[in-house]
């Protein structure tokens, strides 16, 4: 008897929404203080200065940068997540990076299948922003992981939380 394969998933409409509103949306490229250049939401593959995009070209970029995100969310999560847990997870990993995600406590502890424990990991991550931006991020992730699958949820409640 086959095993039946895990489904896939991909970033919701509100994954999106909520990665899109912690990153924010730069017209044009701008030298971040790491001397990286990024535009659009977060993008920094091909930015480099003078470069400008429209808001829908920028989400196309985004759609490619999580590519390799849903990758590793997908190989790599052995626990059943639903989309609330995914789309948090997304916006965790495009924050960190895929490669500090993979060797976060959180995906060790969801993995362990202490989906409770990673959720609050989440509020203990760093990210290259204020103490206090960083904070609403999380907080917002880990209200997404833990919220009812079965009822969607609007941007302003995660940034409630």
């Amino acid at each position: 008897m086959s095993e039946t394969p895990t489904p896939r998933l991909k970033v919701s409409r509100e994954g999106m929404v909520l990665i899109k509103s912690f990153e924010g949306f730069r017209p044009r490229a701008v030298r971040e203080e790491n001397g990286r250049w990024v535009i659009g939401y977060g993008h920094t593959a091909s930015a480099r200065e003078g470069l400008t995009v429209a808001e829908a070209d920028a989400e196309l970029l985004l759609q490619y940068d999580l590519m390799p995100v849903v990758k590793a969310l997908n190989e790599q999560v052995h626990s059943p997540l639903n989309q609330h847990q995914f789309d948090a997870l997304a916006s965790f990993a495009v924050s960190v990076g895929v490669d500090r995600f993979l060797a976060s406590d959180v995906l060790q502890r969801l993995n362990e299948g202490h989906a409770g424990q990673a959720a609050d990991a989440l509020i203990g991550w760093p990210e290259d922003a204020s103490a206090d931006a960083r904070l609403r991020r999380r907080a917002a992730e880990r209200a997404l992981f833990v919220a009812d699958p079965a009822s969607p949820v609007t941007l302003a409640e995660l940034l409630a939380a």
